[in-house]
């Protein structure tokens, strides 16, 4: 399929990948890790936390976590990203039914992983026609009834069995565009868990994919 040189690949295509103006990012902050304002967009990004990363090809590569767990997910993210390795699985992320909100009839993502990969899920979303230079949150959810579940960070308000881990805020760009490579530190385990954006506006949810499984050596 043809698309116009200088704008994102469609979310189909294979490697997909950010265009040149989009790699510039706003503001660098090393504390070890890179912050951008409030939200973040960039290529490559290794997640310890909401405010805990480190982005990869940010020009000057950091030297990751001294904890040896968190080492080890670095060095093994790092060099599967450097070695451009397919990402096997591949799922559609679209605006949820009544218990969210709807951007607009063309709003759109896919996020692509590893089934399996040791410390973490590494993973690469884009997304499509969301608010320009607006700040969502990514979400894993998941369910008391299945796999996971207790090895996500946090309780659902009113709902104590259910977990789940925001684990990045991101920033589209100026066309309601994201697109970056992530790996997530997760405990060991396996997991059937929902992913979601939610806006950082009024946490209501944009788009999500219902429950897919991976599993974290």
């Amino acid at each position: 399929m043809n698309w116009t040189p200088g704008r994102s690949a469609p979310l189909w295509a294979p490697d997909v990948r950010l265009d040149a103006n989009a790699r510039w990012l706003r503001q660098l902050l090393i504390i070890p890790l890179l912050a951008i304002g409030g939200g973040l967009f960039a290529g490559q990004i290794v997640v310890f936390g909401e405010k805990d990363f480190y982005i990869l090809d940010s020009g000057q590569v950091p030297a990751g976590p001294k904890d040896p767990a968190r080492l080890a997910f670095f060095e093994a993210y790092k060099a599967d990203a450097e070695s451009e390795a397919p990402l096997e699985n591949a799922l559609d992320l679209v605006s949820p039914p009544e218990w969210g909100k709807t951007v607009s009839e063309v709003t759109r993502g896919r996020i692509r992983f590893h089934p399996s990969f040791p410390g973490g899920f590494a993973c690469r979303i884009a997304l499509e026609h969301l608010l320009p230079d607006h700040d969502y949150i990514l979400t894993l959810n998941g369910n008391p009834e299945k796999a996971g579940n207790g090895l996500l960070v946090s309780t659902v308000p009113g709902n104590e069995k259910e977990r789940y881990y925001d684990f990045l805020i991101i920033r589209t760009d100026g066309r309601g565009y994201y697109d970056s490579g992530l790996g997530v530190f997760l405990r060991p385990g396996s997991y059937d868990v929902r992913c979601y954006v939610k806006d950082t506006g009024d946490f209501k949810i944009v788009l999500y994919r219902d429950f897919f499984r991976f599993e974290v050596k």
